[in-house]
């Protein structure tokens, strides 16, 4: 479903799903080496080779449970075939690195309930590391949402987009999602700043839309096969 709507408002083109498909291999395979824009591969590369499916459960949701995500969803999200065991351990350790950072369980319930088929786990585990990739740069706060997509807020009140997409292009879907955006980053604790950070590359035409909206924005930094 995530990958659906992403399409419907055609805010990117997801073209990079072989790149990290390896993240859905069974237990036991090299899923780590996807994990290019974490420093916890080492320890992922650890649990796979060995934990079984059901230690890794077990230390999931002893982890999610911890970093503030609601029984319901931890078990939603555990039981979703979606996910890989994997894709699991990458998505919760993705989110453990965001350290200090309020509010992860609520994508944790966005992954649990709108996550269908593989490129939704992708776009979740991605995201959330290309999340930590910027926490560790621009630390974050908090995590908010608009509708089923997980938003940051910088401890400086600057509201981030952080998305692991191949290719951005802009198009109505997206004039009207960034507008939703500019609206969150004007509440109460935000300092009014908008920063779009993309794995992949920003289109000119996006590059241009987003600049004369005052809003900065960079791209490539966790390229895939466009780059």
């Amino acid at each position: 479903m995530l990958q659906h709507e992403l399409d419907q408002i055609a805010w990117a083109s997801f073209a990079g799903g072989a790149t990290f498909s390896i993240l859905t291999m069974p237990i036991g395979g090299g899923a780590g080496a996807a994990l290019t824009v974490t420093d916890v591969t080492t320890s992922f590369d650890e649990m796979l080779r060995e934990k079984s499916p059901t230690d890794l459960k077990i230390i999931n949701r002893k982890t999610l449970l911890s970093l503030g995500a609601r029984e319901k969803d931890t078990e939603r999200f555990l039981n979703n075939n979606a996910f890989s065991p994997s894709a699991q351990s990458a998505f919760v350790l993705n989110l453990k690195s965001l350290n200090g950072v309020a509010n992860r369980g609520a994508f944790v319930h966005t992954a649990a309930e709108t996550s269908s088929d593989e490129s939704d786990a992708i776009f979740c585990v991605q995201t959330a590391a290309l999340m930590s990739k910027i926490h560790k740069e621009k630390p974050l706060a908090r995590l908010e949402m608009i509708g089923d997509f997980p938003i940051c807020v910088g401890k400086d009140g600057t509201t981030i987009v952080a998305f692991q997409w191949d290719y951005a292009a802009w198009t109505s879907g997206a004039a009207g999602f960034i507008s939703d955006v500019q609206k969150l980053a004007t509440q109460p604790g935000k300092n009014h700043n908008v920063f779009v950070a993309l794995s992949g590359q920003v289109s000119p035409r996006l590059q241009q839309e987003l600049e004369a909206r005052g809003i900065t924005v960079q791209d490539r930094l966790a390229p895939g096969p466009l780059k």
